[in-house]
């Protein structure tokens, strides 16, 4: 996404667009302090993975659902966010109707150990953010591999089933280092980004 003002000032939310114009880089931000207020101890005895987000072919959701439904390691995935999933029960996998309330947002954040964005195309999805602010890992797969941005704490995936089995287990055997790296992230608020976008368009 690009904005161009009055002044031809052209703004990047994206730092993979390749473009000389571009005079600004700035990566938006809708998270608020509550965001990183103290978390609980996250529970580690097995793969609790969280999708959140709609239930649309692009996102990548029937394609983690064929990944995971015939696996034999012990997992559960919760996939919430949209009152359009399908109405059937898979084993191990649990769909919730959409949540807006931010406090119940940051709960099921909290409730898991690992957050899976399976979309075939993103632009800057904020439940990136969201995972990185709640130091729970994210992996994605191969596809959408931009929005890793240099953070710590994404694992790009393969979209196979072995692939993504081995990528869970590292991830849940290295997280305490995981999380240790995950606090070099530099994520910033809603208002932050707000007052620097504002800065930039006024200078």
């Amino acid at each position: 996404m690009k904005i161009i003002d009055g002044k031809l000032k052209t703004i990047s939310v994206n730092k993979n667009i390749k473009s000389n114009n571009i005079d600004y880089l700035i990566t938006p931000s809708e998270l608020t302090r509550n965001w990183f207020k103290k978390k609980n101890k996250t529970n580690l005895n097995y793969a609790r993975l969280l999708y959140f987000g709609r239930f649309k072919k692009e996102k990548g959701i029937f394609s983690l659902i064929r990944l995971l439904k015939n696996q034999k390691f012990r997992f559960r995935l919760t996939i919430a966010g949209d009152n359009n999933y399908i109405n059937q029960n898979f084993k191990n996998i649990k769909f919730i109707k959409e949540i807006s309330n931010q406090k119940k947002i940051i709960n099921l954040y909290d409730e898991h150990n690992i957050f899976i964005l399976p979309s075939y195309t993103e632009g800057s999805p904020k439940v990136i953010l969201e995972s990185l602010a709640r130091k729970k890992p994210v992996i994605i797969f191969n596809d959408i591999k931009h929005v890793k941005s240099g953070f710590k704490g994404i694992f790009i995936c393969e979209r196979n089933t072995i692939n993504l089995k081995n990528t869970i287990n590292h991830i849940l055997k290295n997280y305490s280092k995981i999380q240790k790296e995950m606090n070099k992230n530099k994520l910033m608020t809603k208002k932050i980004f707000q007052r620097k976008l504002t800065n930039i368009l006024n200078v």
